[in-house]
């Protein structure tokens, strides 16, 4: 007896649909054995393949592409991938035997918002934040690095809106394939054209096209664009949905975008129930629309998924960027900046430097290696990171946080000092003109980002920037 659901990414807005008997996988670590599981999250590592906190082993797995055969070594840290297999009794080992990825969302850039951080691609908005990974040629790591007519790639999930919270963005060549996923709104079956959010889709030169209706999830793929500016459709099918048998341990990472209680919400369109058993990690978070969860346990007769256990994830609006003081991969600890680093298996581990470490660890780094980590602030001095990526060495060292101690010329951000001087220039929120007594009348409590020399444990900014 198997139930099949729907796997989503950006498709938020679409509810899993499921049939099959209960599930139960109570207590899979300390059960002893294995479990059969299914998990959709972020890639996070590599050697074998982190997803969602759990090591998979990949030596006998198929790996797909874009509905093609692939390679572990096309797959990249950040892309949201579906992973079918088994976990050991451990909760954080196990054995896959498929690994597929698929992008939410692939074609040109036709807007970009700097100040809201967000671009648009085939009419779907997507939303870059701290723990958006980039292509490794990309640099530096951010919105800027693209212009309008880059042609990208997109990983991530949907919010409430049907934005897409992009986990990776990767370059493309130009001419590759228009590829775009979501929900049929607008149906005209006489123009045979839809739309998904603000994309006009028309189908009537498509190969395939299944039967659809408003509401129906599916995946357009089209070579070209109208002078309208609408898809014409080559190939359109049902998004695809994957099998899950009894007993099998369901795992999914996403945002909530339905919300009625902490008892009862949806994860990427997945209904969700609590209880009394259900383990609530929260990390002084309230859930609500809008928050990302990895959310564990199992789906019952009636297609929802029983949580055994729910962890929020804190956007991650720290960063530092610098050279590495120390490095403890016994403890999974790093010190940049003179800030305290922690690393989990959640953490997304990268390599962007010349050394194209693919399976890039903790252990692979070195004290004087420049990194970027982004995460969330604990303790004055210390962050918890979400991702971490070596890059190649340059002169300037970066911190975002919350900015503390604030006294012109002075301010601690992550617990370091920063000063100014008069050659500092300063920013107020979205990037505009400031002075320093503006910026320091603004700046307490603020998420502030300063660049400039590191020395002696001090950081001379040459910008200091509040952010919005």
């Amino acid at each position: 007896m198997k139930c099949t659901r729907t796997v989503i990414g950006a498709v938020g807005a679409m509810l899993l649909t499921a049939s099959c008997g209960g599930i139960d996988v109570a207590g899979i670590q300390g059960s002893g054995g294995t479990a059969p599981a299914a998990a959709v999250g972020p890639i996070t590592g590599f050697g074998s393949i982190f997803v969602n906190a759990v090591e998979y082993t990949t030596s006998n797995a198929q790996i797909l592409i874009d509905h093609q055969a692939g390679t572990e070594a096309q797959l990249r840290a950040g892309q949201v991938v579906t992973v079918k297999g088994s976990v050991n009794a451990d909760g954080v080992t196990g054995t896959a035997t498929e690994v597929s990825f698929d992008g939410e969302v692939q074609g040109p850039v036709t807007q970009i918002d700097p100040a809201g951080n967000t671009l648009v691609v085939l009419g779907q908005t997507v939303q870059i934040t701290g723990s958006t990974l980039f292509d490794e040629t990309l640099k530096p790591a951010d919105l800027s690095s693209l212009q309008t007519g880059s042609f990208i790639e997109v990983s991530g999930f949907a919010d409430a809106a049907g934005q897409i919270v992009a986990s990776r963005v990767d370059l493309k060549p130009a001419g590759s394939n228009l590829q775009v996923k979501g929900a049929v709104g607008s149906l005209n079956t006489t123009a045979q054209t839809f739309r998904i959010n603000t994309l006009t889709v028309d189908y009537s030169k498509s190969a395939a096209t299944p039967a659809l209706a408003n509401g129906t999830a599916v995946e357009v793929q089209g070579a070209v664009l109208a002078s309208s500016g609408a898809l014409t459709a080559t190939h359109i099918e049902l998004l695809k949905a994957i099998d899950t048998k009894i007993n099998e341990h369901l795992d999914i990472d996403g945002v909530i975008n339905s919300f009625t209680s902490n008892m009862n919400f949806a994860v990427q369109g997945q209904s969700v129930i609590t209880d009394a058993n259900t383990q609530f990690v929260l990390h002084g978070l309230t859930l609500g629309i809008n928050v990302e969860v990895d959310v564990q346990g199992a789906v019952n007769a009636a297609g929802t998924l029983v949580a055994r256990k729910v962890e929020a994830k804190p956007k991650s609006l720290s960063l530092v960027r610098g050279l590495v003081d120390s490095v403890t991969a016994a403890s999974n600890t790093v010190s940049v900046l003179g800030v305290a680093i922690t690393t989990s298996t959640s953490t997304e581990l990268n390599d962007k430097s010349s050394q194209h470490v693919k399976l890039f660890r903790l252990t692979d780094l070195r004290v004087g290696d420049y990194v970027e980590v982004h995460g969330t602030e604990g303790q004055a001095g210390t962050l918890s990171a979400a991702t971490l990526e070596r890059d190649n060495n340059e002169n300037r060292s970066y911190l975002q946080g919350t900015a503390a101690n604030v006294a012109s010329p002075i301010l601690t951000v992550l617990g370091v000092t920063v000063t100014t001087n008069a050659q500092t220039n300063f920013q107020g929120p979205g990037g505009t003109a400031s002075g320093a007594a503006m910026f320091f009348s603004q700046a307490a409590n603020h998420v502030v980002r300063v660049r400039g020399s590191f020395s002696g444990g001090v950081l001379t900014a040459d910008q200091a920037r509040i952010e919005q």
